[in-house]
C-alpha cells in the first residue's frame, strides 16, 4: 500500500508577482484552494507520517500525505489557515541551518528571497498538530557527499528539531530530492540512529521507507490532473516511469 499513498509536494503558496522566479515551486492560492478540494472531493483523508507511525499500519486506501518544503513563514497567513479550517494535517519540512532565515539556495541562483519560519513558529504548527520532519542542515544535495557529510547533515538536522518540538522528528525530504544512492547501507543505518522513520526523495529508482516518491503541485494543474495524481494509476505510471529515468534525477 505504501506505493500507492499519494504524497504531495509542495513549497509556496502566494500570489506575489515578484516570486515568479520561484516557479514551478510557488503556486497561486487559488490554485492550493483548487487542490485542497480535489482532496475533498475525491474523499481522501490528510495524515501525517507520524499518525501511521504511531498507529503501526500502513497507510489505508484514501489516505494523503501533504507536505511543504523549506516552511517559508508566509504559509502561515494562508496555506496553514486554511488546512486548519478545513480540518487537514500537513507535514513540513525544515532545513535547520535556516530557521528564522531565508532560502539562501536559492538567492544564490538569482531567485526571489523567502522568509522563513523560525523556532516558534514551528512550535506553532506542531502544537496545530502538523507533522515537523526533517530537511537536511544545510539544503544540500545529500547524493553528492559522502557518508560523513551526510552523517553530519541528518544528525544536525534532528538534534534541533528535537529541541524545538521535545521529540524526534521522524519524517525527512531530501532537498532536490537528491538521494545518497552511493552509501545506500550507510545511509540506511545514519537515518536509523537519528530516529527518522521515513524519506521523501521525488523521483526515486526504486519505493522504499527512505525513498518515498512525491508528485508536485504546479499552477498547471488542473482539477482533472490533481484528480489524476491522487489516483492509482498515476502511482502506477511513477513505478515504471522513475527507474527508467537518468541517474542524474536522483542526484
Amino acid at each position: 500500500m505504501w506505493s500507492k499513498l499519494p504524497i504531495a509536494m509542495l513549497h509556496h503558496v502566494s500570489d506575489r508577482k515578484d516570486w515568479d522566479s520561484l516557479r514551478p515551486f510557488v503556486i497561486t492560492k487559488a490554485t492550493f484552494v483548487r487542490f485542497l478540494d480535489a482532496i475533498e472531493k475525491g474523499n481522501f483523508q490528510p495524515i501525517t507520517f507520524k499518525q501511521l507511525q504511531e498507529s503501526s499500519r500502513g497507510p489505508k486506501t484514501k489516505e494523503i500525505i501533504i507536505g511543504f518544503d523549506d516552511c517559508g513563514r508566509h504559509l502561515l497567513d494562508f496555506a496553514v489557515t486554511e488546512l486548519i479550517r478545513r480540518g487537514m494535517k500537513a507535514t513540513f519540512y525544515m532545513p535547520t541551518a535556516h530557521i528564522g532565515g531565508q532560502n539562501d539556495w536559492d538567492v544564490e541562483e538569482g531567485r526571489s528571497a523567502v522568509d522563513l519560519m523560525n523556532r516558534d513558529e514551528l512550535l506553532e504548527l506542531h502544537q496545530h498538530g502538523m507533522e515537523i520532519g526533517g530537511h537536511s542542515h544545510h539544503h544540500i544535495h545529500l547524493g553528492r557527499v559522502d557518508s560523513t557529510a551526510l552523517r553530519d547533515e541528518v544528525t544536525a538536522c534532528q538534534t534541533i528539531l528535537t529541541e524545538i518540538i521535545g521529540q524526534p522528528a521522524t519524517s525527512f525530504a531530501f532537498p532536490f530530492g537528491s538521494l545518497p544512492l552511493e552509501c545506500v547501507e550507510e545511509a540506511a543505518e545514519i537515518f536509523r540512529a537519528s530516529h527518522f522513520h521515513d524519506a521523501c526523495g521525488i523521483f526515486c529508482p526504486s519505493e522504499n521507507r527512505l525513498q518515498r516518491r512525491r508528485f508536485i503541485v504546479h499552477d498547471g494543474d488542473s482539477s482533472l490532473t490533481m484528480r489524476l495524481k491522487l489516483s492509482r494509476i498515476y502511482a502506477k505510471y511513477r513505478s515504471i516511469g522513475d527507474p527508467r529515468k537518468p541517474r542524474s534525477a536522483f542526484l
